[in-house]
């Protein structure tokens, strides 16, 4: 009784207006009806069931990476909570109760469709089961993710977050391939072993064969669904995380570019934003997990561009549309989880544009360019050293300008100033990155067909830092202009 009180409770104190997905299953029910639609026609249930398994386990692990990763987490109100009169093992048959509704409404999106959607070899019974045997999949998922999560908190932060960038890249790389890869699916599921065996899909799939598979088959998926919900029981939750003190590797590494970015073009009025936003936001955790994993697109493509090494064109495309996600990175760049420290920028002796401006330069210098520094060392392995050096200069320049035209309009608020489940943007997100997605294609083609010497190359790179120091000055008039206005 007192677990299903304290599931109650938990369940009542997520944030306000959350409540069922209706987004998030229309979405994710359409991936998986479209994807289970193109496969059902040409596989038997065991393949089928891997197939809809595989994309119901990739839908569910990005949210469960990023937004719905506070569910493995300790609770921040656990100190009071245990001050109850509850048992441990009680919060946490709380915390698997909870995770248990939230996993099941969000499986359930990709899950229906592929039931209902489901060869007609499959009976009600195994289309009920499919759905069963999906949301045990999911239970194995957040096992897993809790366990990585347990391991690599703390001082392998990083490496946290590496790994939510190659599962997101193999979501990327997965949705591109798959399709192709269904004989190959086709032939392994038609001799169920090697291979076949590595991939959790499988384990739970192996109940929906028509033909009888051998014991190891039929123990496995029982028994990691049990020791999935074990270890959830037994596993403690690890804790949010304290900010760390010492800079990240990454911040370390580019102290050089810091020091010169702040001697030729952060002004002396926007170090203090440049340096807090250099410093503090790769730190704030909600802002990582939902823009981190986004450069895991770019370079999911790129190492698929890199089995076709004259594809060329293709490179000169992932070197510049990567900056049709930079909106995305600047409408969280309000958020943090220390926002009752804002005084410090709302009682800051300087204009706010030039706060604006600092925060939009230590974004360029701290994200953007580590970005394109990847970026540009994969195209020099995948087309050359030619391409590479003639192509990435001048499409950084293009995604600072991008950053540039993108901060009014994305930027809700100070930077670090704003609760992460209180950031609004009032704009058409969709329609925003469809536009840039289209302007970055036609200058990708543009770069491709009319940059084909260093020289050329070098002169519209010079030309676009010009373009980026007046546009840096018009920032700077126009905000000195309205404290003018204000002050008349």
């Amino acid at each position: 009784m007192r677990v299903l009180r304290l599931i109650r409770v938990r369940l009542a104190a997520q944030r306000e207006g959350q409540g069922l997905p209706i987004a998030a299953w229309m979405m994710q029910g359409l991936i998986a009806g479209v994807l289970c639609g193109l496969v059902r026609d040409a596989t038997p249930p065991f393949a089928y069931g891997i197939a809809a398994l595989s994309i119901a386990g990739a839908l569910v692990a990005v949210p469960l990476l990023g937004e719905l990763s506070g569910l493995l987490l300790r609770d921040e109100a656990e100190s009071w909570v245990a001050a109850l009169p509850v048992r441990p093992v009680e919060l946490r048959l709380a915390r698997l109760g909870h995770l248990l509704v939230e996993l099941g409404l969000l499986s359930l999106g990709p899950l229906v469709p592929a039931a209902l959607l489901a060869p007609a070899a499959f009976g009600p019974a195994a289309r009920l089961g499919l759905i069963g045997l999906g949301l045990g999949q999911s239970l194995f998922l957040a096992a897993a993710l809790l366990l990585v999560q347990s391991v690599l908190r703390g001082r392998a932060q990083p490496l946290l977050v590496l790994v939510q960038t190659l599962v997101f890249a193999g979501v990327v790389i997965g949705a591109a391939t798959g399709l192709r890869s269904l004989p190959r699916l086709l032939e392994l599921s038609a001799e169920p072993g090697g291979l076949l065996r590595l991939l959790p899909p499988a384990w739970f799939a192996a109940p929906l064969a028509l033909v009888p598979l051998d014991a190891l088959w039929t123990w496995t998926g029982p028994c990691v669904l049990v020791a999935s919900a074990a270890l959830l029981v037994v596993l403690p939750a690890p804790p949010a995380g304290a900010v760390r003190a010492d800079a990240p590797l990454l911040g370390r590494l580019l102290a050089p570019v810091r020091a010169l970015a702040v001697r030729a073009w952060v002004r002396a009025d926007e170090r203090a934003s440049f340096h807090l936003v250099f410093d503090a936001l790769p730190k704030e955790r909600e802002f990582v997990l939902r823009t981190y994993p986004l450069i895991a697109v770019p370079l999911a493509f790129l190492l698929l561009g890199a089995r076709d090494q004259g594809d060329s064109g293709l490179v000169a495309l992932l070197l510049f549309t990567p900056a049709t996600y930079l909106p995305i990175l600047l409408m969280h760049l309000p958020a943090t989880e220390s926002a009752d420290a804002r005084w410090l920028l709302d009682t800051a002796p300087v204009e706010t544009r030039a706060l604006d401006n600092g925060a939009l330069k230590a974004v360029a210098v701290r994200f953007v360019l580590p970005l394109y520094l990847v970026l540009g060392a994969l195209a020099w392995g995948v087309a050359g050293a030619d391409l590479a050096l003639r192509l990435t200069p001048p499409a950084f320049l293009v995604a600072v300008a991008v950053l540039r035209s993108s901060y009014p309009t994305c930027v809700d608020g100070l930077p670090l100033s704003t609760p992460p489940d209180e950031l609004r943007v009032e704009l058409n997100m969709l329609s925003v990155l469809g536009a840039y997605a289209l302007v970055l294609t036609v200058l990708a083609l543009l770069a491709f067909l009319f940059l084909k010497s260093t020289e050329v190359a070098a002169a519209v790179s010079v030309f676009l830092v010009f373009v980026e120091v007046v546009r840096d000055r018009a920032w700077r008039r126009a905000g000195a202009a309205s404290v003018a206005h204000g002050a008349g």
